[in-house]
């Protein structure tokens, strides 16, 4: 597969193109159901286009969280045999192409036949439709995928995830969801516990309930048996933003400054609220054992 990230004006191919173009946040059951139909066509070489960054950070004032972030949409693109990983950086220039000049991009590019969601839009605000593609392509509009009579979207699995509803997640997203993030320098409570925690800047990814999780960690190419914390510490620390810590089992490495992949497996319990540090420190001795019970 042929990675090519450039502003969309600087994007360049010759190859007659079968396409499927959208945020793919997060590459769900129904994103991969985009691709399948793409790598169906034979007469054409297969591609997708997204972009980068997610919209939504570009033109909303709010924060935005997203399930996945370019290196891991590029994992799981590469999973599939397709020719060609298009990734346009997204700006206000970009935002702002008319259907139009939209249009006149994907021609430019090469872009023989569509394969879209019957919801698709495009161009400045959202103003280009499906009509609009069909006077230039060969225009496929695959069904919506259902899960318990919702489509399957990227805002229903962040449902299930803000309930701690992995399992359902997990079955629309065909894997485990992950956050890849940094280990920063926190005050040490953990430490003083007896449970030393990595803080993680978990940057623009979404955060699951909050709550006590069995997780496993990736660090420098070997994965670790972990618990994980989201929450805003109530009993100590008190933080307004929510933090992801993780305490990795066994485990007593400098990990500073690395980039983690955590992989949420189950749910534990909700966030609490202690009387005491004694309180708290053997509430974590029963999640530690409820951890080890998991990885048998």
């Amino acid at each position: 597969m042929k990675i090519i990230s450039a502003a969309y004006n600087l994007i360049q191919n010759t190859d007659a193109l079968t396409l499927t173009l959208g945020n793919f946040d997060g590459l769900h059951l129904g994103h991969q159901q985009l691709i399948e139909r793409v790598l169906s066509y034979k007469d054409t070489k297969h591609a997708v286009l997204t972009f980068d960054p997610h919209p939504s950070l570009v033109l909303r004032k709010q924060p935005f969280r997203t399930l996945t972030q370019k290196d891991d949409k590029i994992e799981l693109f590469a999973r599939y045999p397709l020719d060609y990983a298009f990734i346009v950086d997204f700006d206000s220039k970009f935002s702002e192409l008319s259907t139009k000049d939209f249009i006149d991009f994907l021609r430019g590019i090469n872009v023989k036949r569509l394969v879209i969601g019957r919801d698709a839009r495009f161009g400045y605000r959202g103003e280009g439709t499906i009509q609009d593609l069909k006077r230039y392509f060969i225009v496929d509009v695959v069904p919506d995928l259902v899960y318990n009579h919702t489509r399957v979207s990227t805002t229903y699995i962040k449902d299930f995830l803000s309930t701690g509803d992995l399992g359902s997640a997990r079955k629309l997203l065909n894997r485990h969801y992950h956050i890849k993030g940094y280990v920063v320098h926190g005050n040490k409570v953990g430490h003083k516990l007896g449970f030393p925690t990595a803080n993680i800047d978990y940057d623009h990814y979404f955060l699951p309930m909050s709550g006590v999780y069995y997780v496993k960690v990736l660090v420098d190419d070997v994965w670790y048996h972990a618990m994980a914390n989201i929450g805003n510490n109530p009993t100590l620390n008190f933080t307004f933003e929510k933090r992801l810590e993780i305490y990795i089992l066994d485990f007593n490495k400098n990990i500073y400054g690395k980039n983690i992949n955590i992989v949420f497996m189950h749910y534990l319990r909700n966030e609490l609220k202690f009387k005491s540090r004694n309180e708290l420190i053997e509430q974590l001795k029963k999640d530690e054992t409820s951890v080890r019970k998991l990885t048998i």
